[in-house]
């Protein structure tokens, strides 16, 4: 495998993984080389992009020459596999780069660290920070001046209103409104279709509306 600047690999091969795939493909800035899952048997493919493998295999890729690395698993409450593959491929001097879907809507004005992923129909509005490896899903709406953490993530269609806090690893179930000004601490789940309308403090889960 001959070393180009523009060669990524995609650690994971579920739905989230077809999703990148498309986004990938839609933006051109990348061309995607293979697959690792350690679920799925070398040589099949996914949406026409050959499983290569499980994660054991990533220094070999690394010698042939491809610098970049997606994390491509989805999130369930929890994102620790999510960082546990973004810490690996870090170590591994990999690059990630930010995926950003051409049909998302993002400001000149805000901060995207390594590995973020911002889907279709996105929006993320003026003075918005957002950590490594986190992932503002399909019509998520992030609006001026939220602060999110590192390996965060938001499920599709969430809204957070101007000035949200969230802090690192927090899952954001589909659906779930944030309304201005909130705080959410590190490891909270947030449950999809929840109105949070006050504080989550670190580890907690709430549900409903509005949330507790």
């Amino acid at each position: 495998m001959n070393k180009t600047s523009n060669a990524i690999i995609l650690l994971g091969g579920g739905g989230h993984a077809k999703v990148l795939i498309d986004l990938i493909t839609e933006s051109g800035d990348f061309k995607i080389v293979g697959i690792l899952d350690p679920e799925l048997e070398c040589g099949t493919q996914l949406k026409g992009i050959e499983v290569l493998g499980t994660d054991e295999v990533l220094p070999e890729l690394r010698d042939q020459g491809v610098q970049n690395v997606a994390v491509a698993v989805g999130s369930i409450k929890c994102n620790l596999l999510r960082k546990t593959l973004f810490n690996r491929s870090r170590e591994l001097n990999f690059q990630m780069p930010a995926l950003i879907h051409p049909n998302s809507i993002c400001s000149a004005d805000i901060s995207l660290s390594d590995g973020v992923q911002v889907m279709a129909g996105a929006i993320i509005q003026t003075d918005s920070i957002l950590g490594e490896g986190t992932v503002v899903n399909t019509g998520a709406q992030v609006d001026h001046d939220c602060q999110i953490g590192s390996h965060v993530f938001l499920g599709p269609g969430v809204v957070l209103s101007g000035g949200v806090t969230i802090g690192n690893n927090t899952f954001v179930g589909a659906g779930a409104v944030l309304i201005q000004g909130v705080r959410v601490g590190d490891n909270a789940v947030i449950a999809a279709g929840a109105v949070v309308i006050q504080d989550v403090e670190d580890g907690a889960l709430v549900k409903g509306v509005p949330a507790r």
